[in-house]
């Protein structure tokens, strides 16, 4: 009887694992009335001060929590950012910074080449003609970024990687701050809501 009782208990964990084993995890965008929701590539976009900011979340990247980045300068000056000081922050408080450059190899994988989701050119082009996306893919950076420049009426696109936080809240924010007006030396900060969704 007891072996008959043993034999059901591992049965049964090892159900269990297997099925979060194939438990699929998706990062969404969340609701925000100061936002527009691009749902087929599950973008965020918000447009201050003249500047638009658009995030993407790339699920298909199962090492890392993995965001697309696009920054167009509406105005009619430069502005500037630094993309090393964006930052993520989980439900739980816990705060990261992006996947060091040094460690993108280990992390990624040495062919890692990041892709945006299919949808997403035509989507932002329907969404703002003025924003034109060029290739679905950036090469990695070969040196960290100390300052980008984007001229008026230009885009910046860039990629933000962190190390998967999702099991641990189903809230996440990703920042990008300080993107600083040449002009009047004002200061924009973008805060893109998203919610981790298993099933």
């Amino acid at each position: 009887m007891k072996l008959l009782y043993r034999h059901s208990l591992t049965l049964i964990v090892a159900y269990l694992c297997g099925c979060s084993a194939f438990e699929t995890t998706r990062i969404e965008p969340v609701f925000d009335p100061e936002a527009s929701l691009l749902p087929r590539s599950s973008t965020i976009a918000y447009v201050k001060n003249g500047i638009v900011a658009l995030a993407v979340p790339l699920n298909d990247v199962k090492a890392a929590d993995a965001f697309a980045i696009i920054i167009y300068n509406g105005t009619d000056h430069f502005i500037s950012l630094r993309q090393k000081d964006c930052w993520m922050l989980d439900g739980t408080g816990g705060q990261t910074k992006p996947i060091h450059r040094s460690m993108y190899t280990a992390t990624l994988g040495k062919n890692y080449k990041p892709t945006l989701p299919p949808e997403f050119k035509s989507e932002v082009f329907r969404w703002n003609r003025s924003i034109h996306i060029y290739g679905d893919t950036a090469a990695l950076p070969t040196e960290d970024i100390e300052k980008t420049r984007i001229m008026p009426k230009q885009k910046s696109q860039f990629f933000l990687y962190f190390r998967t936080r999702s099991i641990k809240s189903s809230n996440l924010r990703v920042v990008v701050p300080k993107i600083y007006s040449e002009y009047d030396q004002s200061e924009t900060t973008f805060v893109f809501k998203f919610r981790v969704s298993k099933g």
